[in-house]
């Protein structure tokens, strides 16, 4: 019986020896890298909501939708728009709840002027939205990867270093690499950030 209990405590001891050294070997330390993303603006669009919820009580002198419409278009032309490219959404509008007729209207441009003049055209019933679509280049992106990459193993050194450690190989390695999005607000004063999440080893 005695020689039964030695062998069970000495394997216990052998299985608890391989899992300290096994925890051992699995000691990581994980972080995060960032670096600035830079994107480039590809196309511009301008989301344009007529109501005539806005001009009721402020211009007596338009009556209904039409005319409402046909004094942005007026506008429009006198700055070189073609009209023409507008995409009316009419049960978009409906969806937004107003009380009086109305409608959204898009248009679409690569063109930075173009865009420009469609922002700087603003009438009493007429409420716009800027959005864009943008991209990163392939060489940008794989910028972005490698500072990234920098910047977790400068982080992954300094936790090491207070511990008395140092940092090992990459267990594992995951990003948000940016993919070409939808359209968006624009926003001037958001760095879109590239980051990278990094396992190491610890020696």
């Amino acid at each position: 019986m005695k020689k039964l209990a030695s062998f069970i405590l000495l394997v216990f001891l052998c299985m608890s020896s391989i899992e300290a050294q096994t925890n051992l070997k699995e000691r990581t330390v994980s972080v995060t890298g960032m670096a600035p993303l830079e994107k480039i603006i590809d196309n511009y669009r301008i989301k344009a909501t007529l109501s005539m919820d806005q001009v009721y009580y402020a211009d007596t002198r338009l009556e209904n939708l039409d005319q409402l419409k046909k004094q942005y278009f007026n506008a429009l032309k006198e700055q070189g728009i073609d009209i023409s490219k507008f995409e009316e959404k009419e049960m978009e509008y409906f969806s937004l709840g107003y009380q009086r007729d109305g409608t959204v209207l898009y248009y679409e441009t690569n063109s930075k002027e173009i865009a420009m003049k469609l922002v700087k055209t603003n009438l009493q019933g007429v409420s716009l939205q800027f959005q864009v679509k943008q991209s990163v280049a392939p060489e940008k992106n794989k910028e972005a990867l490698e500072i990234a990459l920098k910047d977790a193993m400068a982080n992954a050194t300094l936790l090491c270093k207070a511990i008395n450690t140092t940092v090992g190989d990459i267990i594992s390695i995951s990003s948000n690499q940016y993919k070409n999005e939808d359209w968006v607000s624009y926003y001037t004063d958001y760095q879109e950030q590239f980051t990278v999440s990094v396992v190491y080893q610890m020696k």
